[in-house]
């Protein structure tokens, strides 16, 4: 019995390596601690799996996004998956699950977004590991932890490697997977789907088979192969997946379809329709609409696709983000193709209220819904304010008639609209408590969050933005939105349920006779007023038709409009200058008029120095490919690192060549010189100069991603290593001073420090500004001889206070250092791990 126990005691050993111990390590590590961390990993990427925000219309995600926010839900669980992890590795030190103990412990850091501690987890693992799969699994599972963290070059590094290893099944799969993940994020289709192309065979069900499938497939009819694209879905059906992707799956296959001949088309809306009547596919109503509009436009039935659009729009109650883009292709079509700019803006407009922020191009919808806005604004003030002025020539009875009938027919209108915002609001209330949206299943409303998400969002559409007051329901408090005396009666446009339909409305039920009859302009004054008006949106809307609308037949009688109405407007030179183009290019011999009176009557303004220089645009360009050969010569001496060279060509270029567009791709390549020869707070300065001088530069974008670059490494180097500053400090110092540059402070501070270093002139003390950030400054005080003298001096200047800070609306902080830990401090921008280094070994450190 004794040597029983002493067996089972060796045996129990974390540091033998015999048989027993190796069983019985292996057998309580798998079936005890690594198993709990396995189940914990398993629950999180449950968790990212139910959260995936799944959006049909792109191509799917293979991984899901993690966000802060999320995972701060299973943060319990990262900590107890680490935690068992820890265990499986600390008490079973010779058992065959350490490495994947480690791995675990990755995982939950990269699903925590601890990048840098599950980066240098999986190189231990690589470094440490006798276990060629266990190594390989790290590597893979490194990869897509530095794609997550934006470090590509490192990914590629990683991918590189890799290539070279021979890889079991299961992390072979997991490479395609993860170099399909990579090449996602870089938007790179090709390499993307080729990937999965390979990882597909080795797919299990458990692996989401089916969703790899369907990504092919949308991958394949993104790249126009709409044949392969339909294979992969068939094989998508053929995994047995679950509803919604079986359902999204049949739905795409109807739009690769081939169709050669007319009984194809009508093949392919009957299963569009049958789609469409199956009562398992009543919440994807809006997505089925939406695909037949998109089919009916390739087959150029686009009033039909403008109705199926509608339709989409009317079935959506809970899914947003399709509702929005319903919107938006609407507003393509009437913007693209009918160039109804005013309707475009409208539904451009409830695009933008409905899309999510994350959506793609969001940031270009805004920027044409922006144009729109410019575009509809300045019409509704040409139409305005001409109705007010033909207003103000009737005599009085006849304005007070105008203006009744006017307000009777608004309040048709709005009846009108009200009774339709009615019928649609008890529809989708029907629709939202008799849905599985589980609304109907909470007793009160308020306590509902889903309802109330809905309603607010129902409110937007149909109200816009409104603040919180009485008579909310009011658009005009103080002034007309807008006023047609010539055609009060104009028909309604059919078929615009957009969110902001109601701004046709002019005047509503607030607005009352004397509102109206305050606006007209009686006065000289008042007429002028109106008139400046009219030029300006005449103005503005030659410009957007010509440059952002690209219709210059329109943009020509825009300006027209505007010298003809307007023969004094300071825009005259412009215009006639744009008419000189327009009709130039358009081979309308009407040209010469134009250039003739800008000649003859604006003879010194630029736009006539233009026309009469015919060479101009050649030497400006001539002037551009000599700049464009020397920076090609000067950017191989720079790939070279040959920075002398780059420098010299660089500098004499600036010199002696006159400045044109191109001229600043070579301040730019000459400050990527600085980036590599000298300190980065140099590179960094030189860049944000840049960016504030040549705003317009179609490189200053590339500029601003490169100081965001600098500043990010800087960043995450200082939160990776820390900031370590010299203990050393017995050489010369500097006390700094810092305060808020928002204060206003620096003639104010510089002058009390300069009047108090006059009273020190034997220490011969020397001042400099500096900006240590965006919102703090600094004053330099050098130089001292050693640390004793420096801190007799701080002490000496806190004790008199010579900025009187008490009286200064500012934070102030004061402190010596020496110069290399300056230039430690300058770099980190770390003021608080500083001012900790400053009072250890200073404050309560002095001898």
């Amino acid at each position: 019995m004794a040597i029983l126990i002493a067996l089972l005691l060796d045996g129990c050993s974390a540091e033998r390596k015999n048989i027993l111990s190796k069983t019985y390590h292996n057998t309580t590590a798998r079936y005890n601690a690594y198993f709990y961390a396995k189940k914990r990993i398993k629950e999180i990427e449950a968790i990212l799996k139910e959260n995936i925000d799944n959006d049909y219309n792109n191509i799917l995600r293979i991984y899901p996004e993690i966000d802060s926010t999320l995972a701060t839900t299973y943060q319990d669980k990262i900590d107890d998956c680490i935690k068992k992890a820890s265990i499986a590795i600390q008490r079973h030190k010779n058992s065959k699950w350490v490495d994947d103990s480690y791995i675990f412990i990755g995982r939950a850091r990269l699903y925590s977004l601890d990048y840098v501690n599950a980066i240098e987890t999986f190189k231990f693992v690589n470094t440490e590991s006798e276990d060629d799969n266990a190594r390989h699994e790290a590597l893979i599972r490194l990869l897509r932890t530095f794609v997550d963290y934006q470090e590509f070059e490192n990914a590629v590094a990683v991918e590189d490697y890799i290539k070279k290893e021979k890889l079991n099944k299961q992390n072979q799969k997991l490479l395609y997977l993860n170099q399909a993940h990579h090449y996602q994020v870089k938007e790179d289709f090709d390499k993307m789907v080729a990937n999965l192309v390979l990882a597909a065979p080795l797919l299990k069900r458990k692996d989401g088979k089916g969703r790899i499938y369907f990504i092919i497939g949308q991958i394949y009819q993104e790249l126009g192969f709409d044949a392969e694209a339909f294979n992969y879905y068939r094989k998508c059906l053929a995994s047995n997946p679950e509803y919604e992707l079986d359902f999204y799956t049949r739905l795409n296959m109807a739009q690769v379809t081939e169709l050669g001949k007319s009984s194809d088309v009508r093949a392919a809306r009957k299963v569009l329709n049958s789609l469409l009547k199956d009562s398992k596919n009543k919440e994807f109503k809006d997505k089925i609409y939406f695909e037949m509009a998109e089919f009916e436009l390739k087959q150029g039935n686009r009033n039909k696709a403008i109705d199926n659009f509608e339709s989409s729009i009317a079935s959506s109650v809970g899914n947003q983000r399709q509702k929005g883009q319903s919107y938006l292709r609407l507003g393509e079509v009437y913007y693209d193709t009918l160039k109804r700019y005013e309707l475009a803006q409208a539904y451009y407009d409830s695009a933008i209220q409905a899309l999510p922020q994350d959506f793609e191009n969001i940031n270009a919808i805004k920027a044409r819904q922006q144009v729109l806005g410019e575009f509809v604004k300045n019409l509704k003030t040409i139409e305005v304010q001409d109705s007010i002025l033909r207003l103000s020539k009737l005599d009085s009875a006849s304005i007070t008639a105008k203006l009744n009938n006017y307000l009777d027919v608004q309040a048709e209108k709005r009846k009108a609209l009200q009774k339709k915002e009615e019928r649609k609001a008890r529809r989708t209330q029907a629709s939202a408590f008799n849905s599985n949206s589980g609304i109907s299943s909470t007793g009160w409303y308020f306590g509902n969050p889903s309802a109330v998400a809905l309603g607010q969002s129902e409110f937007k559409r149909i109200w816009g933005e409104r603040p919180l007051e009485d008579n909310w329901r009011r658009s005009i408090k103080e002034s007309v939105q807008s006023l047609n005396v010539n055609n009060t009666s104009a028909e309604v446009e059919e078929n615009t349920d957009v969110a902001n339909s109601q701004t046709s409305e002019n005047i509503d039920a607030g607005a009352n006779l004397n509102a109206l009859y305050r606006e007209i302009p009686f006065s000289e004054e008042a007429k002028q007023e109106s008139l400046n008006k009219i030029e300006a949106a005449y103005y503005a809307l030659g410009n957007i038709y010509k440059y952002d609308l690209d219709e210059d037949a329109n943009a020509a009688d825009a300006f027209k409009t505007l010298i003809t109405r307007f023969p004094e407007t300071e825009n005259k030179p412009e215009a006639l200058y744009q008419l000189y183009l327009i009709y130039k290019e358009l081979s309308n011999e009407e040209y010469d008029i134009y250039k003739d009176a800008l000649l003859n009557d604006f003879p010194n303004t630029v736009y006539a120095k233009l026309i009469a220089n015919p060479n101009y645009t050649e030497e400006s360009t001539a002037t551009n490919e000599k700049l464009k050969k020397i920076y090609e010569k000067a950017y191989g001496y720079f790939s070279q690192e040959n920075y002398d060279t780059t420098l010299y060509i660089l500098n004499d270029a600036l010199s002696n060549y006159e400045e044109t567009v191109f001229t600043s791709r070579l301040k730019l390549l000459k400050i990527l010189v600085t980036g590599k020869t000298e300190d980065i707070n140099l590179y960094q300065y030189q860049l944000s100069e840049f960016i504030k001088n040549n705003p317009d530069s179609e490189v200053a974008p590339y500029a601003e991603e490169l100081l965001a670059a600098s500043r990010s490494f800087l960043e995450r180097k200082r939160k990776r290593l820390g900031t370590e500053y010299v203990k050393y400090l017995e050489q010369s110092h500097y006390l700094v001073y810092i305060y808020e540059l928002k204060s206003g402070l620096t003639d104010a501070v510089s002058q009390s420090i300069d009047n108090y270093n006059a009273k020190h002139a034997g220490l011969n003390l020397k001042t400099s500004n500096l900006i240590l950030n965006d919102d703090l400054a600094m004053i330099l005080i050098s130089d001292f001889e050693n640390k004793i003298d420096a801190f007799e001096y701080y002490s000496d200047f806190v004790k008199s206070d010579p900025i009187d800070e008490a009286k200064r609306n500012s934070k102030f902080y004061k402190f010596v250092i020496t110069k290399d830990n300056f230039n430690i401090f300058y770099q980190s921008k770390d003021l608080e791990a500083y001012i900790k280094f400053f009072e250890k070994n200073y404050i309560n450190g002095i001898n």
